[in-house]
């Protein structure tokens, strides 16, 4: 159950981002991507609230910055706060906003080299 859990938003999200792809192909393959894998991070954001403290396995951390570090920061800032999910572990959020502010170093970086 952990490889899934591991694994799965990943599938889904390569799946979301083919399927808006397809639907949509003037967003181009780097919009689809963030669209996928944000909403792939909302809802595993939303799962891993839903059992938690049910004795359930738990979708592991290290996966949850990961879908945040692929592009998923949308969708992972999204779940937490309606979720109510990771905000007050210190150590989690952390490592969160580490990542947007790596993020948009380079997003700023990338716009003002054009």
């Amino acid at each position: 159950m952990s490889v899934l859990l591991s694994v799965m938003p990943f599938i889904s999200a390569v799946l979301l981002a083919f399927a808006s792809n397809l639907l949509l192909p003037s967003l181009g393959l780097a919009w689809s991507w963030i669209f996928g894998i944000s909403l792939a991070a909302f809802f595993t954001y939303g799962y891993d609230k839903a059992v938690a403290g049910r004795g359930v396995t738990r979708v592991p951390e290290v996966v949850l910055h990961a879908l945040t570090l692929l592009g998923g920061t949308l969708g992972s800032g999204l779940g937490m706060q309606i979720f109510r999910h990771k905000t007050q572990k210190k150590s989690f959020q952390t490592i969160f906003w580490a990542i947007v502010i790596v993020q948009s170093v380079v997003i700023i970086l990338l716009v003002t080299r054009r």
